[in-house]
């Protein structure tokens, strides 16, 4: 089992998300109502910390409101939950974070959290991909006694929390798994680059993307690749963790190391041998040689790629989208803005739609959420271009799709006394 934490801004955006995601199911509420909507789940959690900043005398003013956790069992060590395994889960990987205690750098005292008496929300998601089941899980920053959860190190308190429950279910180590899953990526990219004709560097993150790796290319401002991270699930690596030959500076030497050239042996020929005969020589007439000048072969020029890259920020990472060069001004300029939105931009429609159109569904649904959106329904389990249709006809399907999730939710308000 994995489990991650981290301090989020977009406290709103991370509640939709654990509860709205398409298939997400509510595991847990501790320390609020049953069944209120993800928005108030907000609110709650919100004004709970403003109430409290007031007893604040020193220190800055409290600004991330919200601990977001992920934990990722494999496959066979939640192969027979129930939701009550799930929810058993859920509090007993807080109780095992709040009894850690942590010397922060700077502090002389041990310091330890308070999750499990803080207002709390865990849903259950499903990855698109490979089906793996993850708990989703958002906990208030200021506990029920007014208190703020220290998040110094957050991230090592999780991993140490889940070393624990790991020994306690005999289930594999979080670096145990992390090596594995390093190994196994490191192999493919060998392998990928042993098998490629010539290097293109495009056509590389492609076919690690075929294999279900998430690739994440990082440019400079003159758009030169100076790095780039690949993982899948919660096991993502910068290119240095995999092997400094597959950085992106050193990419195109190891392919050549792996591609070497055939030495070429000069022999020289050896002096035809003279023997002496008896029989008279005959006058030898001189034969004509025409000589032909060597026929250089012919260089095919480089082909063209025939797509483009648009590396897109989205609230859940940064996502490399590859679009046919044939479809691309659709996405480009047939983008419109709905009406009532008035958070979006045409970019934010356009990169929803790409998104969509490259299969990325949880990105695209946290980019239309970010900008406003929420009125339209995300797209349903199957989505994706069929076999048999035309690219032409599925980009405008996922332009469609995308300016309706970018809708702005309509409130339905009752009277009031």
């Amino acid at each position: 089992m994995i489990m991650l934490a981290k301090v989020v801004p977009y406290g709103g955006n991370a509640v939709r998300y654990a509860l709205e995601k398409e298939k997400a199911k509510l595991v847990k509420v501790n320390h609020m109502p049953e069944g209120i909507d993800p928005t108030t789940i907000w609110y709650m959690m919100k004004h709970h910390c403003q109430l409290h900043q007031q007893d604040r005398t020193v220190g800055r003013k409290l600004e991330r409101l919200m601990v977001q956790f992920v934990i990722s069992p494999s496959k066979e060590e939640a192969k027979n939950f129930t939701m009550n395994d799930w929810a058993n889960l859920q509090d007993k990987s807080l109780e095992t974070m709040d009894s850690l205690g942590l010397i922060p750098k700077g502090m002389k005292k041990e310091v330890k959290t308070n999750f499990r008496n803080s207002m709390n929300v865990g849903g259950l998601h499903s990855d698109s991909k490979s089906g793996t089941l993850h708990l989703h899980m958002d906990c208030c920053r200021v506990d029920l006694d007014g208190n703020t959860n220290d998040v110094h190190d957050i991230h090592k308190r999780a991993m140490m929390a889940a070393e624990i429950i790991n020994m306690r279910h005999g289930w594999k180590q979080p670096k145990e798994i992390r090596e594995m899953r390093k190994t196994e990526i490191e192999d493919f990219c060998e392998y990928t680059l042993r098998n490629m004709q010539e290097f293109d560097v495009d056509y590389y993150f492609k076919l690690l993307r075929m294999k279900g790796y998430e690739v994440t290319p990082r440019c400079d401002k003159s758009n030169k690749l100076v790095g780039y991270t690949i993982g899948r699930n919660a096991s993502v690596f910068k290119a240095s963790e995999i092997g400094r030959r597959f950085m992106a500076s050193q990419l195109e030497a190891t392919w050549k190391k792996l591609h070497p050239k055939p030495a070429q042996v000069n022999v020289k020929p050896a002096a035809p041998a003279v023997t002496p005969s008896s029989r008279p020589s005959r006058p030898v007439v001189p034969t004509t040689t025409f000589t032909q000048s060597k026929v250089q072969p012919r260089v095919l020029p480089r082909p063209v790629p025939s797509f483009t890259t648009f590396n897109i920020d989205t609230p859940i990472g940064r996502k490399a989208v590859e679009i046919p060069n044939s479809v691309k001004d659709i996405f480009l300029n047939e983008a419109q803005v709905p009406e009532d939105n008035d958070t979006a931009t045409i970019e934010n429609v356009a990169h929803t739609a790409m998104l969509l159109f490259a299969g990325y569904i949880d990105a695209a649904t946290s980019m239309s959420e970010s900008c406003g959106g929420g009125g339209g329904s995300a797209p349903e389990s199957g989505w994706g271009k069929k076999d048999d249709e035309d690219d032409l006809k599925f980009a405008r399907l996922c332009l469609k799709m995308a300016h309706s999730m970018c809708k702005t939710k309509s409130v339905k308000r009752g009277y009031h006394r």
